[in-house]
């Protein structure tokens, strides 16, 4: 990371949560990680970007990134779509088997828009999501991993809280098997409509 610094790169850390939990111990935040990256990278401006802040102070950090005056941006996913940092030249996803595969791919869409060369580095701290995280490695094609991803994951609660996981409960089809199935179906309702 210093190195990238050095060379005149910015760097995004993203992190799966703002404020430490009781609740998920292991993982990492960016509000708690802002004073040690700070302190770590003397010399260097660090920012802290995140989806609780008012519009306006997200719209002020992203200016100062990409103005230079910020060098590490600590974030959450906020970053996900709609940012473009041409020097950004260095990502790193801390608990990265927090993300789905998908939204990884668009995480890693910020860095690489210059000339320069980018690098994403994804940090996990299970062994088992590692298999998860090479389908990513190997692909580019955003649909073929965002079905990897509910293939991998499955569907999650369409109509509750569940973020990831198989539907039991789902008696109709399972998505990530049947989903041309359902996609015919969607298409001869339309038809059945007009």
């Amino acid at each position: 990371m210093l190195d990238e610094l050095e060379d005149g790169g910015k760097v995004y850390l993203v992190y799966p949560i703002i404020e430490l939990s009781e609740q998920l111990p292991q993982l990492r935040a960016a509000s708690a990680d802002f004073g040690v990256i700070s302190h770590r990278f003397q010399g260097y401006n660090c920012g802290l970007l995140h989806g609780k802040m008012r519009s306006e102070e997200k719209e002020e950090t992203l200016r100062k990134f990409r103005s230079g005056e910020i060098h590490i941006l600590l974030a959450t996913q906020v970053i996900e779509i709609g940012v473009d940092v041409p020097d950004a030249s260095m990502m790193v996803v801390l608990n990265s088997e927090r993300f789905g595969i998908a939204q990884l791919h668009q995480l890693r869409g910020r860095v690489g828009r210059g000339t320069k060369q980018s690098k994403c580095i994804l940090v996990t701290s299970t062994v088992s999501s590692l298999n998860r995280l090479k389908v990513l490695e190997q692909s580019s094609d955003g649909f073929y991993l965002a079905n990897m991803d509910l293939l991998l994951r499955g569907p999650g609660d369409l109509l509750g809280k569940k973020q990831s996981g198989h539907l039991p409960e789902f008696p109709i089809a399972r998505l990530e098997v049947d989903g041309n199935i359902l996609q015919d179906a969607h298409v001869a309702a339309l038809v059945i409509v007009e």
